[in-house]
C-alpha cells in the first residue's frame, strides 16, 4: 500500500480514538505510527542494508516490533500516564494489516521462521515515486487530507474566538466530525478495493 493510503488510515483511526478519549495528540501519534514502518524499513532495507537484504518490509513490518511498542507503552503508561507508545504501536499494527503482512509470514513472524527474504526490485525508488505520482487514489487521499486539515483548523479558530462556548455549536461540530468520519471510512474502503483490484504497484 502507498504512503498516503497508510497515512489516511492512521488519521481515521486517530479520529475514532479521539472521539473515545478526547485527546488530540492521539491523532498525531496514530498517524505517525501508520507511516513509521515504511519510513524506517525502506531506509534500512533498501538503502543501508541493500546489499544483503534489499527488502523494504523488515523490522517494523514484523509483529515483534508491535510487541515491543506494547510492552514499552504499558511501562510508559504505568509511570507517566502517557499513551503515546501504545497509540504509535497501534498505528504500526494498522500499517502491517493494511500491507497484508500475513501473506509474508517469514517477515511478519520474524525471527521464528528464518531470516528475511531478499526482495530485489530494479529501480525501486523510481518505481515508488512513479507509483505515488500516478496513483489516482493517492491524489484522492491527498485532497482529503488537505480538506480535512483546513476544516479542522477553521473550526478550531472559530472555537477559540468564542468567549463562551455555544452548546448548540458544539453539538453541531460533533455531528459534523461524525459525518466526516463516516464519509472518510467509505472513501477509504472504496479506495482500498480500487487499489487492491486495479493498482499494479499496490505492494510497493
Amino acid at each position: 500500500m502507498l504512503f498516503l493510503a497508510h497515512l489516511v488510515i492512521g488519521l481515521i483511526i486517530g479520529f475514532i480514538l479521539f472521539e473515545l478519549f478526547h485527546a488530540r495528540t492521539i491523532i498525531i501519534f496514530c498517524a505517525i505510527g501508520s507511516v513509521l514502518p515504511d519510513l524506517v524499513d525502506k531506509v534500512l532495507g533498501r538503502i543501508i542494508f541493500s546489499s544483503s537484504l534489499d527488502n523494504g518490509r523488515i523490522f517494523f513490518h514484523s509483529l515483534g516490533i508491535v510487541l515491543l511498542f506494547l510492552i514499552t507503552g504499558l511501562i510508559v503508561w504505568r509511570y507517566y500516564r502517557s499513551f503515546s507508545f501504545l497509540v504509535v504501536g497501534a498505528g504500526v499494527l494498522l500499517h502491517q494489516l493494511a500491507d497484508m503482512m500475513w501473506t509474508s509470514p517469514v517477515s511478519w513472524y520474524y525471527p521464528f521462521l528464518g531470516p528475511y527474504p531478499s526482495d530485489f526490485t530494479p529501480d525501486y525508488f523510481q518505481r515508488a515515486v512513479l507509483a505515488e505520482l500516478t496513483s489516482v487514489t493517492e491524489w484522492i487521499f491527498f485532497a482529503a487530507i488537505v480538506v480535512v486539515t483546513l476544516v479542522v483548523y477553521r473550526n478550531r479558530i472559530l472555537r477559540n474566538t468564542l468567549l463562551d462556548p455555544d452548546p448548540l455549536m458544539q453539538q453541531k461540530t460533533k455531528k459534523f466530525y461524525i459525518g466526516l468520519l463516516g464519509v472518510a471510512l467509505f472513501v477509504l474502503v472504496l479506495s482500498v478495493i480500487i487499489i487492491a483490484t486495479w493498482d499494479p504497484l499496490f505492494n510497493v
